[in-house]
């Protein structure tokens, strides 16, 4: 009789989210997450079935354990002062890591619908959430601008905060970009 198969779900998710993130999805072999998750060949199919199923999952559990706390933010936080703490998370500095959301969403003609739809929910989600602030903010005397087109272009620029800070690890210019965005909040 077979002896139970043991893994740590949560740690797999973990190590195949991280090897995403560094390598992008493009350049990670099946041998690469069999080496870097620790599982071995039949327990990855028969978990996953597939390279992209852990892929979407492993963007689950990103949205889960990092993106969703973003959101956390806006959400914990009303008005003006939600957007201008969830910017401040994007200030760029040596260990900055682009956001793997961006990074994918950027190579979704390569994926299938059912996994793209994971970052893009989250886009979504932080759009209408920047909204809401702004929205809270409008009826605070803080805000009088057009919320949902100030949370497109907070959106827009993450993705670009996601690009830029991975070569420019210049504290000063992420606060400029901050307090460029930040102006735009009158």
């Amino acid at each position: 009789m077979a002896r139970p198969v043991k893994y740590d779900l949560i740690k797999i998710l973990d190590d195949a989210m991280e090897l995403f993130w560094e390598k992008g999805f493009e350049n990670v072999s099946i041998v690469d997450l069999i080496l870097h998750t620790g599982i071995n060949r039949s327990t990855m199919y028969s978990l996953f079935s597939d390279k992209e199923a852990l892929f979407k999952e492993a963007l689950h559990h990103y949205y889960a354990k990092r993106a969703s706390m973003m959101i956390g933010i806006l959400q914990t936080n009303t008005g003006k002062k939600g957007v201008e703490l969830f910017l401040g998370k994007f200030i760029f500095r040596e260990e900055f890591r682009a956001c793997l959301f961006s990074i994918c969403m950027g190579k979704g003609d390569f994926m299938r619908e059912e996994v793209f739809d994971v970052p893009k929910k989250f886009f979504l989600d932080l759009r209408q959430q920047l909204e809401k602030n702004l929205m809270d903010a409008s009826a605070n005397g803080e805000f009088n601008g057009n919320a949902k087109a100030i949370a497109l272009t907070i959106v827009t620029i993450v993705h670009g905060f996601s690009i830029h800070g991975k070569y420019n690890h210049q504290k000063e210019d992420g606060e400029l970009i901050i307090q460029t965005i930040l102006a735009l909040l009158k």
